[in-house]
């Protein structure tokens, strides 16, 4: 089995612990409880290792980016906390949301103050000139975010709008940032415009895999790997893009039978075990997989010409094949 999570220095997980901390709190307050409770435990901390390895991979190092690296996963999973609860989704890394554990309106407030904490410590680091190139990629990829998880509620339960439509959802809500996740890092470390840009694609093409991949998961995994409920987007009438892949794949009746399932008639148990099935007849689920490899394939050709970017690649591999 591929790793679960893209392969990083096991160093850098402690120090980006202690970095988090001393910018959120360590848990005198509610408002520090509840940010705290989304932070910790860690998820796959993706972005701020990319920002790390960027910057190594240019010939700088941790410590350059440390911080900013640490606001860019605030803003990440304040991110988080608010998808959980446009999703109304209880669950979150395995146990409950943010939401389920301290209320709607707490939960609001804790993305807030973890997105402001991640803005802090985003302009805390230097050079100055530096920081603040890194930090406008950064703010830019957040507005394109929003934008994209703005155009994913237009889509729900139209099962019409196409592969397109979705793909470029998923361009704006993950890949942006994880380029700027790895433009930001390089930049920090001295890079020219050539090698920041280098990177920007590989983060944003990593992205796409590792986004891609994800919308397979709840059909390839169990719950407690993924440590999300699978039936979620069924739930929520979510059209993904091995959805929208069998739908365009798919007899007449198979189609029947997704719309019936994005129309919300069916619980969503059920509803999940019948669009796996067309999933499955339709080549959607193969398909869909190809795609992640091939936008991994294209984020390691990005790296070409780069000093120290084995470890990059690797991220890559892992986030195209990664199984939950």
């Amino acid at each position: 089995m591929s790793p679960a999570a893209p392969p990083a220095d096991d160093t850098y997980i402690p120090l980006l612990e202690a970095e988090l901390l001393r910018w959120v709190g360590s848990g005198d307050s509610l408002l520090e409880l509840a940010c705290l409770d989304a932070l910790f435990p860690p998820g796959k901390l993706l972005r701020p290792v990319l920002c790390i390895e960027s910057a190594k991979a240019v010939g700088g190092t941790a410590d350059q980016v440390l911080a900013f690296a640490a606001g860019i996963e605030c803003l990440h999973v304040a991110s988080l906390v608010h998808d959980d609860i446009i999703d109304q989704d209880p669950v979150r890394r395995g146990r409950a949301s943010t939401a389920e554990q301290y209320g709607l309106a707490e939960a609001l407030v804790a993305g807030d103050g973890l997105s402001m904490a991640g803005v802090a410590t985003l302009l805390s680091t230097g050079p100055a000139e530096r920081a603040l190139q890194a930090a406008r990629v950064t703010v830019d990829a957040l507005r394109h975010m929003c934008h994209g998880l703005m155009r994913e509620t237009e889509i729900r339960g139209d099962l019409t709008c196409g592969v397109p439509t979705v793909l470029n959802i998923m361009q704006a809500k993950t890949a942006v940032l994880t380029g700027a996740a790895c433009q930001s890092g390089a930049i920090l470390a001295g890079a020219t415009p050539q090698q920041h840009q280098a990177l920007r694609q590989y983060g944003e093409q990593l992205g796409m895999a590792f986004q891609i991949r994800d919308d397979l998961l709840p059909y390839t995994a169990e719950d407690q790997d993924t440590g999300k409920t699978a039936t979620s987007d069924v739930a929520n009438l979510q059209p993904t893009l091995p959805v929208l892949l069998a739908y365009q794949a798919a007899d007449e009746a198979d189609r029947d039978r997704l719309a019936a399932v994005f129309r919300g008639s069916t619980d969503p148990v059920t509803a999940h075990r019948e669009v796996l099935a067309v999933l499955t007849r339709t080549g959607a689920l193969n398909e869909t997989a190809r795609m992640a490899s091939s936008c991994a394939e294209q984020a390691r050709a990005a790296l070409t010409g780069l000093p120290d970017s084995a470890q990059l690649a690797e991220l890559a591999t892992s986030a195209a094949d990664r199984r939950r």
